[in-house]
């Protein structure tokens, strides 16, 4: 099959190319990760040095050619980062709910033994007193409170089966052991007192707080929530809930966008147009910013960017591969061919061994389909040779075989979309490119030659 062929080449240049786009968008990954976990208090400085320890390996597999190999790990790495990420996150807001709800219940709790101490006629120090009236601001000041009321409590005045431990729990409270066996004590009493609503209204508060979102503008309206009545809870709960889930998922909206924004910087980084830093720049304004409204134009700009410089450097490095092969081969390839092939979107190239012929190269500017086939030189009028075209197209397949193995020996490769027989269509004939470019020559002399004053 010597006729016309059309082929696609991927060379040693693009592959590289490729592997440090991903290892770009793997370090984008490690650093959103990263933040997310910090952010969280759900990751460890060891995490940290695991993950870069990864990250080098997968970079010295680049520096081994081992290229395929680096591309598919490096998407099992990325995909397992922002899984492991989107864990630690779900992770870090039922930490913070469950914190919600041993406050509420440690409340509660609080209000009832005051209640009972109240009943009891029970004189309570001042200090006591303003911790379980709710003035404390965490569960550690209120279970310390209760666990000084609870000695307050006469013998008497709780049930024979919960004094012994109470105090016994007080006591160890002292001893270390305060946060475990209070809490036991707090849970118990809070039992039946769970709201379904404050419940769900705590995972959308914990899930906010570890996509990094204040939820404190929800604070008044949780805070009213829980001074209702359960029986009007409910009505309160419904119009919050809305408001707290579409919170969560416009904070899941921008975390997506920042990842978005992190990997086009860190593909712009390894590019080498003049417009690439000026839009890193902006898109570091829009990652520092709380509220960017240009995130998805940054993202699409980006994107065209990064893709028109890649698809150039490819077609100049396809030019390139092909060209130097030809000239391996013995073909007469001179500085700016492939300035006139991108110009021209053909070009045509002799070889000294075989006069009166040549090979013409069409195409690679705006797709990556390449057409090549040999050509006879000069005008289809002239006399020519049936059989010698035959046998310059049947050597033009051998050569074509050398190409290929050049490219492969670059560390690129060659794919066929389609290679027509010898002789199954006629021979194409093209101006001679020689004397196109003399006759050129002698134009510009022309034009630039000062025209004589009259005598």
């Amino acid at each position: 099959m010597s006729g016309p062929k059309a082929f696609r080449i991927v060379t040693r240049a693009e592959i590289i190319a490729i592997c440090q786009r991903n290892l770009a968008r793997l370090d984008a990954a490690i650093e959103s990760w990263t933040s997310a976990g910090r952010r969280n208090g759900t990751i460890e400085q060891k995490d940290i040095d695991k993950v870069i320890v990864r990250r080098d390996e997968l970079r010295r597999l680049l520096e081994a050619d081992r290229f395929i190999e680096l591309q598919k790990q490096v998407a099992a790495e990325i995909a397992f980062l922002q899984a492991d990420s989107g864990r630690r996150v779900e992770r870090a807001a039922e930490m913070a709910a469950r914190s919600n709800r041993e406050l509420r219940r440690s409340k509660a709790a609080a209000e009832a033994l005051l209640q009972r101490l109240q009943a009891l006629k029970v004189e309570i120090p001042a200090n006591i007193q303003s911790e379980l009236s709710g003035l404390a601001a965490s569960s550690e000041r209120l279970e310390a409170a209760m666990a000084k009321a609870l000695l307050l409590l006469p013998s008497k005045a709780a049930p024979d089966s919960a004094t012994d431990r109470q105090r016994e729990l007080a006591s160890r409270l002292g001893a270390g052991e305060r946060r475990v066996t209070l809490q036991e004590w707090i849970a118990g009493q809070a039992q039946g007192m769970e709201d379904p609503a404050l419940g769900r209204v705590d995972a959308l508060l914990g899930e906010l707080r570890g996509l990094g979102i204040d939820p404190s503008p929800f604070s008044d309206r949780v805070a009213l929530m829980e001074a209702e009545a359960p029986a009007r809870r409910s009505l309160i709960a419904d119009s919050l809930l809305l408001d707290l889930a579409a919170a969560v998922k416009d904070g899941r909206a921008k975390a997506r966008l920042a990842d978005e924004l992190r990997a086009r910087r860190a593909e712009l980084s390894v590019m080498k147009s003049a417009e690439a830093p000026s839009l890193v720049t902006e898109i570091e304004e829009a990652l520092a910013s709380p509220l960017p409204s240009n995130g998805q134009e940054l993202v699409k700009r980006a994107d065209v960017l990064i893709e028109e410089e890649f698809k150039a450097m490819a077609a100049a490095e396809r030019r390139r591969a092909v060209l130097e092969g030809l000239a391996s081969l013995g073909y007469e390839v001179s500085e700016g061919m492939a300035t006139a092939w991108v110009q021209n979107g053909q070009i045509v190239i002799r070889k000294a061994a075989t006069p009166g012929y040549g090979v013409e190269l069409l195409g690679g500017s705006r797709s990556d389909l390449l057409q090549v086939r040999a050509v006879g030189i000069g005008s289809s009028a002239e006399a020519r040779d049936a059989k010698r075209d035959h046998d310059i197209e049947t050597i033009w397949c051998g050569e074509f075989d050398r190409l290929k193995g050049l490219v492969a020996k670059a560390g690129g490769n060659v794919t066929m979309e389609f290679a027509r027989p010898v002789g199954q269509f006629p021979l194409k004939f093209v101006p001679d490119p020689g004397a196109s470019q003399e006759a050129e020559v002698v134009e510009r002399s022309h034009r630039a030659r000062p025209i004589s004053p009259p005598h």
